[in-house]
């Protein structure tokens, strides 16, 4: 192979890879947020089933732009788990989402995850117990 052909070759490969970690750089964003979020609904659930499973009022409640906690009556609030999301990521929310005994909320809540972009992910819980990811 000649300096020319080689030069051709890594000239070619260079033009590819610039064309290409863009976009594979913004998918990886995606997908930690993704993450984020889906990590944020798990918890949710789980708070759910503790709710239903030690007959207790348990909840989610954002304690900071960066992390959140679970929680349980037992008559005061007891903090089961702190949560600190990674760097580059917020969450808010618009309430404070309590299940009941039954699995049931109250207060329904919108709980975003957002990231260093200002890409958003919605996790909401309705009147029924149900968390969806949007």
């Amino acid at each position: 192979m000649t300096l020319l052909e080689s030069s051709i070759t890594v000239a070619i490969i260079s033009v590819t890879a610039a064309v290409a970690v863009p976009s594979l750089l913004r998918a990886r964003e995606s997908y930690a947020l993704d993450a984020a979020a889906r990590q944020v609904a798990g918890n949710l659930q789980s708070a759910r089933i503790k709710a239903i499973s030690r007959n207790r009022d348990c909840r989610l409640r954002v304690t900071s732009v960066a992390s959140y906690a679970i929680e349980c009556e037992d008559p005061v609030w007891n903090v089961d788990e702190t949560v600190v999301l990674r760097s580059g990521f917020q969450i808010t929310a618009n309430a404070t989402p309590r299940f009941h005994r039954r699995g049931n909320a109250s207060p329904t809540a919108t709980i975003t995850v957002s990231n260093t972009w200002g890409r958003t992910r919605r996790v909401i819980v309705n009147i029924t117990g149900r968390i969806r990811l949007e």
